[in-house]
This record gives C-alpha cells, structure tokens and sequence, in this order.
C-alpha cells in the first residue's frame, strides 16, 4: 500500500497534486524564461538597429543579445514566480579534489558518447526530412573573440545557469527525492538548448550535475565543473577549430596549432580513462548514495502528476518552438 496516496498534507493537498503543481509551476517558470527573453531580445534588437546600428558589428553584440536579457531579465523575473513553492536544500558536503576532476572527466565522457549519439540522430532526420540541422553554439563561438567567449561561454553561462537549474529549480523538487530532482532538471536543462546537436549531451551532463549538487548541497561545485568544461570543451575547443583548414586540420607550419590539438586531444583520452577509473571506483556509490525524500511518491503517481499537468505541457510547447 502507498503510505502517500491518501495523506494529506500542505493544507490538505494530497502528495500527487503537490508534486503536480511543484512540477508545473517549475515547467512554467523554465518556459517563461525563454518566452520572456525572446521579447526582451526582439525590443532590444529593434532599438539597437535603430538608434544604434554600429553596435550589430560588434563580434559580442549576438552573445549579449542572447543571453543577457535571459540572464539579467528573464531568469530574475522566474525566480519570483517559483520562489514560494517549498524547498529542500541539500545537505551540504565536501568534495575531494581527485573526486572534483572526476566528475569533470566524466563530463566530458558523458559529452562525447551523447554527442556521438545526437549526430546519428540528427543525419537520420535530415536524411528523412531533408532539412539539415545546425549548431549554432558553435557557429557563434567561432564567430566571436576569444574574450567574449572565455566571458559569456566561461563564466556568464556556468554561473547563471547552476543558479538557476540546479539551486532554483532542484531545490524545489528535491523533497521528492534526489531522483526525480536530478532526472527531471537535467531533462529540462537538456531540452531547453532546442537542438539535437545539444539536447542529448546537455542532458547528460545536466543530470550529472544534478546529482552532484544533490550530493554536496552546494552550487559552487557544479559552477566551478560547468565553468572547466565549457572552458576546455567550448572556448579552448573553437580556438582549435579557428585554425583548422579543409582538411580539417591546422597548416602544416602552425605549430602553436598543432600543439593545441594534440594537448586537447592527449585530455579528452585522459578524461576518458579517468573517468572509467572514477566509475569503477565510486560508481556504486552513486546507485547506493540516491535517496528518498519527505514525501516519496511510486512511478504511477509520477506519471499521473507529469500528464495532467498543464505547466509541463505548456513548457514542452515551448520546446517544440525552440526545435523548429
């Protein structure tokens, strides 16, 4: 018998409808927040062509445009709205540096297998489709200095969205359990990237960072492993690609080229064997460290508060904009 289905509590609402509503609204606010940027960037993007069209040259105006007003607007304005719901803050632990680099190997581990898996995906459709996807991260770092990448992708990026989805969000959903807490905020942070090139990556490493906040209670590690991964993956990655010609390589006489490329390539094998070495080591640790909330609720009750819940299903609308 579920000790949950008929307990009443919060002023007589039962567990599933607690979780329906906790759920909702974190789906609403997470969709808000892209609704509500995407207006913000159209007001600015109108004003700036206006009465200032020198600025659209800058190489960071596009990564202002995307991401402050989500940053500075949209993600603040959120908060207010989810910032009533009952949150269960995680106790908070250490972590060993070795653990640390662990964590940040098994990252990219996770990254590379993903992204492997969203490429075959994405060939498929377009093949089925014949429409071609596009990264368009990837386009933009490329397109940009390195300063404004090591700002926006290393810094601004990491901060703001742990803040968001694993302290706002996971704290919200963490009187439920860690798993569900850490399933359903990574599945968000995957989704909301809007591409296949992205979603499958992001949601792996979205969970990841999920269950390491759940473990430590702090945000400050996740930002810190964010920060180090978008650094070497992202920023240090596309000073690679800058100098790759036709063939997919550095010229033959950049030597500086060629030496980033074999030190990024010498760490993504070292990250790969770590992170093995780390998951034959603690990887027990992790099935066994999960635990169970104030309020447990069975799969069933899941499905029934995930269904018939508006706030998800208005927030998987958004998604679908996003993709197309």
């Amino acid at each position: 018998m579920d000790q949950y289905t008929n307990y009443n509590y919060n002023g007589g609402r039962s567990a599933v409808s607690d979780a329906r509503r906790s759920t909702s609204l974190s789906a609403l606010a997470i969709a808000g927040v892209f609704l509500l940027s995407s207006v913000a960037q159209i007001i600015l993007h109108t004003v700036v062509s206006i009465a200032y069209p020198a600025l659209m040259e800058n190489d960071w105006y596009m990564w202002a445009l995307s991401i402050l007003p989500m940053y500075a607007f949209a993600m603040p304005l959120c908060y207010l709205f989810v910032r009533a719901l009952p949150k269960s803050v995680p106790q908070k632990q250490s972590v060993h540096p070795l653990a640390w680099f662990g964590f940040l190997s098994l990252c990219f581990a996770l990254s590379f297998a993903a992204s492997y898996l969203g490429q075959i995906i994405s060939a498929w459709l377009s093949e089925l489709t014949g429409i071609g996807t596009e990264n368009q991260l990837e386009e933009m770092t490329v397109n940009t200095s390195l300063g404004v990448n090591i700002l926006f992708v290393g810094i601004l990026a990491p901060i703001f969205e742990e803040l968001f989805y694993r302290k706002v969000i996971i704290d919200r959903l963490h009187r439920y359990g860690d798993l569900p807490a850490i399933l359903l905020s990574g599945l968000a942070f995957g989704l909301v990237h809007g591409n296949l090139n992205q979603v499958f990556y992001a949601t792996a490493i979205g969970m990841l960072l999920g269950y390491i906040y759940v473990r430590t209670g702090s945000v400050l590690y996740t930002i810190s492993i964010h920060s180090a991964f978008n650094m070497i993956g992202g920023v240090f990655s596309t000073e690679i690609i800058r100098r790759m010609g036709e063939d997919s390589m550095p010229a033959l006489d950049d030597m500086t080229g060629w030496i980033m490329l074999l030190a990024y390539s010498m760490f993504c094998v070292f990250a790969i064997v770590v992170s093995i070495i780390f998951l034959g080591v603690a990887g027990r640790r992790f099935r066994t460290s999960l635990q169970e909330g104030e309020c447990t609720l069975t799969f069933g009750q899941w499905l029934r508060a995930l269904i018939f819940n508006p706030g998800i299903w208005v927030f998987l609308f958004v998604i679908f904009l996003l993709f197309i």
